[in-house]
């Protein structure tokens, strides 16, 4: 039996996957309203007031092995054939169906009333911005997605003096869009729930650390604004949202999860022959298992590329569990396992800041080593406190060589202990390239 595997979205995750299908010869089929043209987010909240390039495209084009469906997919259902359905995709003709319909796993129901049956089915939705409303100011938007992204860039281009920006929100993006608007001469202002920004995110060395260096350059903070009702009017130019994003989640057989989408360590969900990439997976299994989305590109991109190639190197039959891959050798376990170093990076204005592996926002017991002047520093994480304990994470701050060096290390067979990383003797630059 061949192979029908359906990709339900086109940002990172999904074009990626369709990219390495169609170089290995597999056919797949993309459904997304924007399929072959999305856009990639952290350039747009970092660009948004400096004229630069603010999105870099996942453009793909459809190929003999790439079929686009530009429309909205609204659910799944599972064991159902639905032998006779057709569609047409501006262009595109609808692929044979199978020969064997009791073979089809599932149909993905289109919005248009078409439904496309599957084998193997990768969602790949993303995330969508929350949208709060701020009363004094009707107009907000997140910098979540291209639109949002070139209307604003018109108020921007349209403003003959400095603007006053406000900003809810001290998560990645938020910190990004007021640091850029600072760079380009504009004033903004950050209102926090709390009393620092990115809380979420960041271990406590590092997130003050970007903090006091925010405030130094001249980007102002509200902190502990309980609700969006508390910021006064009439203040500023142009507003902007940054309160996080909620995958998006397509119904399978009624079933919506209320976060996203649990996968194992192959990126399965429980359901047979559905697989769940990016940000609107959790993964439970395997070396990098989190109890939320990893929710960013470099894990996006990762994901497509593990599912493309376990994809095409498992049995046809589509039950997504490990009795569909190779045979049982140390190399093919590892092809089963996404295990590939996460990581992630954030530009706030000239200041740089990376994570990779496992890092924690509430680590207290890590170790810090800074560079000779002592203006940049990386954060270590560790599985336990004893001394024998091994890195499992590195916070970064303004240090680009050795955020590659964290990762070089994380992701190779001579991953230091705590003990080691406490020598101030130990060269850690020089140990990545062991």
């Amino acid at each position: 039996m061949s192979k029908r595997i359906v990709i339900i979205g086109a940002g990172l995750a999904g074009t990626t996957a369709a990219r390495e299908f169609n170089e290995r010869g597999q056919a797949v089929t993309v459904i997304d309203p924007q399929a072959g043209d999305t856009c990639e987010r952290p350039p747009l909240s970092k660009h948004l007031f400096d004229n630069s390039r603010h999105h870099l495209p996942y453009h793909l084009e459809s190929t003999e092995h790439i079929t686009f469906v530009r429309d909205w997919a609204e659910e799944i259902t599972l064991a159902e054939a639905a032998a006779e359905s057709r569609y047409t995709a501006e262009t595109q003709l609808h692929p044979q169906r199978l020969t064997d319909d009791h073979a089809t796993v599932g149909t993905v129901h289109l919005a248009s009333g078409e439904s496309i049956d599957f084998t193997h089915c990768i969602l790949a939705t993303g995330m969508e911005a929350n949208r709060p409303q701020i009363p004094e100011y009707p107009d907000a938007l997140p910098v979540y997605d291209f639109g949002d992204a070139e209307w604003i860039l018109a108020r921007v281009e349209e403003a003959t003096q400095p603007l006053n920006v406000g900003v809810l929100g001290s998560g990645y993006l938020g910190m990004e869009v007021a640091t850029s608007a600072v760079a380009a001469g504009h004033r903004a202002t950050v209102y926090l729930r709390g009393g620092e920004p990115l809380r979420k995110q960041l271990s406590a060395p590092v997130r003050q650390a970007l903090f006091e260096a925010h405030k130094a350059a001249g980007v102002e903070f509200v902190t502990h604004t309980s609700s969006p009702d508390d910021i006064d009017a009439n203040i500023h130019d142009l507003f902007i949202t940054s309160v996080g994003a909620r995958p998006r989640l397509i119904p399978i057989d009624g079933d919506r999860p209320a976060e996203a989408w649990e996968v194992n360590e192959s990126l399965a969900t429980s359901h047979p022959g559905i697989f769940a990439a990016g940000d609107c997976a959790i993964v439970t299994a395997g070396p990098y298992a989190l109890d939320h989305p990893w929710a960013c590109e470099p894990v996006a991109e990762s994901h497509g590329k593990f599912l493309a190639e376990y994809l095409t190197t498992i049995a046809d039959e589509p039950s997504g569990t490990s009795e569909d891959a190779p045979a049982d050798n140390p190399a093919d376990t590892a092809a089963k396992i996404w295990s590939e170093v996460p990581w992630h990076w954030s530009f706030q204005g000239p200041l740089k800041v990376f994570t990779a592996g496992l890092t924690s926002p509430d680590a207290t017991d890590t170790i810090i080593r800074h560079d000779p002047s002592g203006a940049k520093f990386q954060v270590f994480h560790f599985d336990g406190t004893a001394p024998e304990s091994k890195l499992i994470g590195v916070e970064t701050f303004n240090w680009p060589p050795m955020q590659a060096a964290a990762r070089r290390v994380l992701g190779g067979n001579h991953i230091p202990t705590r003990a080691q990383l406490e020598d101030p003797e130990f060269d850690f630059k020089a140990h990545s390239r062991l």
